[in-house]
């Protein structure tokens, strides 16, 4: 690939002029030996002159060609997609076709550095540029799940053996994008899906509870694995190509209202958070304004005990069915409507009533996200 194109592309992903520059091999060794950054890890690694970032471009036996940009003007991860945009190139021009398997952890962590710019930048919509590699590959229509994972007691899961147990366990090729704090983005095509997919009239429904199903999956064989503490989020089918960048924020938004409203599951569903995300988004203060106003010290009396949280939220869960809530909690019919008429006595609201109900069920999560957040 022309040097000329990738630079124009880079300078539209990062949003800064680069130059090119051309250098005698004797110029390059002198400002490497007396650069001020740390140890090279690639050819193409940057060093730094001055207020600028040189990034080698091509070298022969007498010059270095180079792109440079301002180095207060990217990022490290933008730095880091530049220099991983150059090697790319490289290779293509040389190969004239994808990479190899070997290379396919690189080419997935330079989509996953472009894909946290894009977030940092709070660029959302932008299709995959053609310098990702990866982007034909990325154009039909897949499964997006998102991995966070943490387990303090051992080593971090390596790339190869999750692709690898991620493999075996959709029996296909599949697309794992490394990302920071120990997240994973998964892209799943569709293809792989058939069989887990069974005839039903059900439509969305049905889809919804494979996804979920499929989610348990991925939790349980990761579990098994390496333990740890787990989260996992999935979107419906995406073209990557087109809607990368939003579907991974919607992702990452997903796992953290599912950590912070129900804190005690490890599998968080967009369709399932409609209420936390408008809860989540009312300001601090017309929050605290509502518990007052609602629910008077709510916070500190009787939305604060565990047998009343327990309760009321397994009553909501089970779409406020007081004989399947009994069932559920090991307790006697007469056991649950003791409580509820507890809860009447001490709030002013009945979880029977649908009103009632609602204004509960809102006192909940307002009461989470306001001690948490």
């Amino acid at each position: 690939m022309d040097i000329q194109v990738v630079r124009e592309k880079l300078e539209r992903v990062v949003g800064e002029p680069l130059k090119q520059k051309e250098l005698s091999l004797d110029e390059w060794n002198t400002i490497q030996k007396s650069s001020q950054v740390t140890a090279q890890s690639g050819p193409h690694s940057p060093i730094l002159m001055g207020n600028e970032l040189l990034f080698p471009w091509n070298q022969t036996e007498s010059k270095v060609i180079c792109l440079v940009v301002n180095a207060a003007d990217v990022s490290e991860s933008e730095g880091r997609l530049i220099e991983l945009v150059i090697e790319a190139a490289q290779e293509a021009e040389d190969n004239h076709a994808l990479p190899s398997k070997g290379d396919e952890e690189e080419l997935n962590v330079q989509l996953g550095i472009w894909l946290q710019s894009q977030l940092e930048q709070g660029i959302l919509n932008e299709e995959l540029p053609d310098q990702i590699i990866l982007k034909t590959r990325l154009a039909g229509t897949m499964v997006p799940f998102l991995l966070s994972y943490e387990n303090r007691s051992h080593d971090e899961i390596s790339y190869l053996q999750l692709n690898k147990l991620l493999r075996s366990y959709f029996d296909g090729d599949i697309t794992l994008i490394p990302l920071q704090n120990k997240e994973w983005l998964i892209l799943v095509g569709e293809s792989l899906l058939s069989g887990f997919r069974e005839e039903s009239d059900e439509g969305q429904n049905a889809e919804r509870t494979m996804l979920y199903d499929l989610c348990q999956g991925i939790y349980e064989l990761v579990s098994n694995e390496w333990g740890g503490t787990l989260h996992l989020s999935v979107l419906e089918p995406i073209v990557p190509a087109q809607a990368l960048a939003f579907s991974l924020s919607l992702l990452r938004e997903t796992l953290q209202l599912g950590r912070l409203f129900h804190f005690t599951e490890h599998i968080h569903l967009p369709w399932s958070l409609y209420l936390e995300r408008l809860v989540y988004s009312i300001p601090d203060e017309q929050r605290r304004q509502f518990l007052e106003q609602t629910v008077p010290h709510s916070s500190t009396t009787v939305f604060a005990d565990n047998e009343t949280l327990s309760t009321l939220e397994t009553f909501f869960q089970l779409d406020c069915n007081v004989s399947e809530t009994a069932k559920r909690l090991y307790i006697h019919r007469n056991t649950l409507l003791y409580r509820m008429d507890k809860i009447k006595q001490e709030t002013g609201l009945d979880v029977r009533s649908f009103r009632d109900a609602v204004l509960v069920k809102l006192t909940l999560l307002l009461c989470k996200v306001t001690k948490r957040k």
